[in-house]
């Protein structure tokens, strides 16, 4: 025992100074971890002797990881993510069974053996893409919900791939259809025993459990929840991550999901750490250093037939080129779960020792090479927008536009049809303003045509689109993606279609602020600087701090950021840039109603400037905008006004 606390001291040891270098390179943590393990393990440095114990603590934080999963995954969920998880994870998962198992059919594997390996190449590394995400800000765009989704649908797969084991391997022996039998019989066994744990066990103990307010007592009952129904799946023969998966998404339709994952989390990520670093362990450097071009050629293959693939099910949802291949390419690995199922081949007799090594080595070389997978997929995405392949794809999006496209004009371009392009679009219908969308989600595209938008589908990120609505006719192009760096690409391709037009960008985060000003957006909203206003104004007048104040304090947050950004501005000062300059200016629009006291007068002769301190900066009447107006231009009813007013006036005084 001493020496296995030696071990587990040496290994989170090796994990902090992992973590911390991969934090500098910044990689994920997990490359760092599995590199850790092949130095500590036996066939070098051999820092760390129980490695069999070291494997069933590594096998507890599997548990937990599916356990999680389980819990993460919910009903909702699925079916907000329905098409990318239902025919994107089926295209990729089952593809790549395909391709896989038919490649290594002339090795001479058997037809079982090829098979479930190509179910094995399917899976990818949940936790590596999942964390490489997050880092790079990309979880909630296009390409990030479809490899969550495919992600989901392979956590999901193991569980069938790792019963298909000792089946396929009965099935070599000639065992029949007793088996299938009994395995169903198992299946059908568990699920009943779900079905009953979800409607009734389960709340009955947690809510006596919740009762007694004990942090422990909630934590050991998830933690025996966990592990018992696990241990009750594998003593029916199935496996632990079937029980750990079941319990996990029994536990998610109930009241408690979440703070079962917050007590969880914790032990997760440590014992995972552990697995990273005991797959490290058991690479055997002299297999590899026996079968180098053996090795290489196999995971060259993955790296181009699971990226391939990958792509090709992102294209099957209707994502564009760019985003379908920043997806395959993040897929492009063979995952920690590849191993957990690879050993049920070996343990069911399906597979050999030696198998398993060959995979093994691969996975881990695979996973190293995935950060470097990701980093190309943008440029990759470049180079195949000038192929002939994405000129097919916007022949397809071309022949996808609604006949009125040429009926734009002076119109709102607006890029991305989420919440804020649905509320803009329905502001934009009212006040009967022209309006154009552009959304790379087909299933939103075919919804919103059938209810009368002028939608688009299509990259907003490549020419052929920009031209389809008319791009350079735009008086206003907003973009509302959450798409760090396809927002970027979109701005400087629209400044250059729309040298005139006004851009604004929605932004997730103040530091995509001053790239996407660069790149020729006027107006950038950042959410992480609005919802901070929104907090303090809120909290504020709660304490009762005047209305006047708020509203100065309000003006100053944004005035000093706007300020960071200047020093990218043009050289000419833009209308609202006097608001930094001048913070006691606003400008307005107003409409002359049928009894404005200004009707009939000319600008000069309306003493808006001596009565209100009001300059009028343009007239709109008519559909045409006269910028800079002369003084003796006589005022009509209803047009518009663009003025600059200080920041107390009212514009219904005049309108």
């Amino acid at each position: 025992m001493p020496s296995l606390l030696i071990d587990l001291v040496v290994i989170f040891g090796l994990s902090v100074l992992a973590t911390l270098v991969c934090h500098r390179l910044r990689l994920p943590s997990a490359i760092g971890l599995l590199v850790g393990g092949v130095l500590a393990g036996p066939e070098l440095l051999g820092l760390v002797r129980n490695v069999h114990e070291i494997e069933l603590l590594a096998e507890i934080g599997v548990v937990l990881l599916l356990f999680v999963i389980g819990l993460e995954i919910s009903i909702a969920d699925l079916a907000r993510l329905q098409r990318f998880f239902s025919v994107g994870g089926s295209v990729q998962f089952f593809g790549t069974a395909a391709v896989v198992g038919g490649l290594l059919l002339p090795t001479g594997l058997s037809g079982q053996q090829a098979l479930y390996l190509g179910f094995v190449a399917a899976l990818s590394s949940t936790a590596i893409v999942l964390r490489m995400l997050q880092e790079r800000a990309e979880l909630d765009t296009p390409h990030g919900r479809s490899v969550l989704s495919i992600l989901i649908y392979q956590d999901i797969g193991v569980v069938p791939v790792m019963l298909m084991a000792p089946l396929l391997a009965g099935g070599a022996g000639g065992s029949g259809v007793g088996a299938v039998g009994l395995l169903l019989a198992k299946v059908a066994l568990v699920g009943v025993f779900g079905f009953c744990a979800y409607r009734w066990l389960v709340p009955f103990v947690l809510e006596r459990i919740t009762r007694t307010r004990s942090s422990e007592a909630f934590l050991l009952g998830v933690f025996t929840l966990c592990v018992g129904i696990a241990v009750l799946t594998q003593s029916l023969g199935l496996s632990l991550a079937l029980g750990a998966f079941l319990a996990g998404f029994i536990l998610s339709e109930s009241d408690y999901s979440h703070q079962a994952v917050a007590v969880m989390l914790p032990f997760r990520d440590v014992l995972m750490s552990l697995f990273f670093v005991s797959i490290g362990m058991l690479l055997n450097v002299r297999f590899l250093l026996a079968h180098p071009w053996q090795i290489a050629l196999l995971t060259a293959g993955v790296v181009l037939v699971k990226p391939l693939v990958g792509a090709i099910a992102s294209l099957q949802v209707g994502l564009p080129l760019r985003n379908a291949v920043l997806a395959g390419m993040a897929l492009g690995q063979v995952g920690e779960f590849s191993l957990v199922a690879t050993k049920a081949g070996v343990a069911a007799g399906l597979l050999s020792q030696e198998i398993f090594q060959t995979v093994l080595d691969v996975a881990v070389l695979s996973m190293i090479a995935t950060p470097f997978l990701v980093g190309s997929g943008p440029g990759l995405a470049e180079w195949l927008s000038h192929t002939p392949l994405q000129r097919r794809l916007q022949g397809r999006w071309l022949q996808d536009a609604p006949p009125s496209s040429e009926a734009y004009n002076g119109h709102i371009l607006i890029v991305g049809f989420g919440v804020t392009g649905r509320n803009l679009a329905h502001t934009a219908r009212r006040t009967e303003v022209p309006y154009a969308v552009v959304e790379v989600n087909a299933g939103i595209v075919k919804e919103a045509r059938a209810q009368g938008e002028p939608i688009h589908y299509g990259d907003a990120s490549q020419p052929p689109i920009l031209e389809l609505v008319h791009a350079d006719r735009a008086r206003a192009i907003v973009v509302v993606i959450d798409d760090p760096a396809g927002a970027r690409r979109v701005v400087e391709l629209c400044r250059r279609f729309a040298p005139d037009a006004y851009i604004l960008v929605r932004s997730r985060y103040l530091r995509e602020v001053e790239p996407l000003m660069a790149l020729g957006a006027d107006e950038v909203i950042a959410d992480e600087l609005e919802v901070s206003i929104e907090v303090f104004s809120r909290v504020l007048a709660r304490m009762l701090v005047p209305r006047e104040d708020i509203k100065a304090l309000i003006g100053d947050v944004r005035g000093d950021w706007r300020r960071m950004t200047r020093g990218l501005a043009k050289e000419a000062t833009a209308v609202h840039d006097l608001r930094v300059a001048v913070p006691n200016l606003v400008t307005h629009s107003l409409r002359l109603g049928a009894d404005s006291p200004l009707l009939g007068t000319s600008i000069a002769t309306s003493r808006l400037r001596e009565n209100h301190g009001v300059t009028v900066l343009a007239v709109t009447r008519e559909g045409e905008a006269l910028g800079n107006p002369p003084g003796e231009l006589v005022l009509q009813q209803g047009d518009v006004l663009f003025v600059i007013a200080p920041t107390e006036w009212e514009p219904d005084q005049v309108s």
